[in-house]
């Protein structure tokens, strides 16, 4: 299958093939160095894809709204302070620049690799068994979502999700607590944002989310592994 294209997109599933590559690595031929690599490069793409510019982008309009507030906001109402300056992640170790092409030079080099059948590339997501023509779904069975959860400022928690085919993903959270899970809907394109108020104004909360695939508006397939954020207020 093709790598990605878009950010988001391609932030999960580089997610996933580092850490499939990783287990793979060796019997295929390759160096430790290379998972490293790997590794780095999904780091890298999570800090800025995930956290630094949705965060400045969260800052910058946090600001054009204070402006028109104060600028054109009616008399005598109370602007309050300016937002507060937006906080990110520490910065994960400088990569090279070009992560797409090493991705697409190293996924040709696997799939030249003595050791690799289309086993390993279903696991590693360069084939897809799910899929026959362009796009179409054909098995459902055990089909499972893999996604990304992000905390940014003002309580909000970004989800990064890849389709793989289907329409769209199911995604219910449970708070810190909560025996029970809670649904939030449906999204048919990455990313969904969880923008619910915190249960205690101006405190984190833990949430953790789940999805599942969506075909046809019918629930398919297995629930995804549980992700967890913790918010920042």
């Amino acid at each position: 299958m093709p790598i990605p294209r878009t950010d988001n997109e391609l932030m999960v599933w580089l997610n996933n093939f580092s850490d499939s590559f990783a287990s793979h690595a060796a019997a295929l031929g390759f160096a430790e160095a290379d998972v490293n690599t790997v590794k780095a490069d999904a780091s890298m793409l999570n800090y800025l894809v995930g956290d630094l510019v949705p965060t400045y982008k969260s800052a910058l309009q946090a600001r054009i709204s204070y402006k028109d507030l104060i600028m054109s906001g009616p008399a005598g109402s109370h602007g309050g302070d300016p937002p507060p300056l937006p906080s990110t992640a520490t910065a994960p170790a400088i990569v090279a620049p070009g992560i797409a092409q090493r991705l697409r030079q190293l996924v040709q080099r696997i799939q030249l690799a003595p050791g690799y059948n289309e086993a390993v590339g279903q696991n590693l997501g360069i084939v897809e068994s799910s899929t026959s023509g362009v796009g179409r779904v054909t098995q459902t069975d055990n089909a499972k979502p893999t996604a990304k959860a992000t905390a940014l400022a003002g309580s909000r928690v970004r989800i990064e999700f890849r389709k793989a085919g289907f329409d769209g993903v199911q995604i219910e959270s449970r708070r810190a607590g909560e025996t029970g899970w809670q649904p939030l809907g449906t999204d048919n394109f990455s990313p969904f944002e969880d923008a619910r108020a915190p249960v205690e104004a101006g405190k984190p909360e833990v949430r953790e989310f789940r999805l599942r695939f969506i075909l046809k508006d019918e629930s398919v397939g297995d629930w995804s592994d549980i992700i967890t954020a913790t918010t920042r207020p």
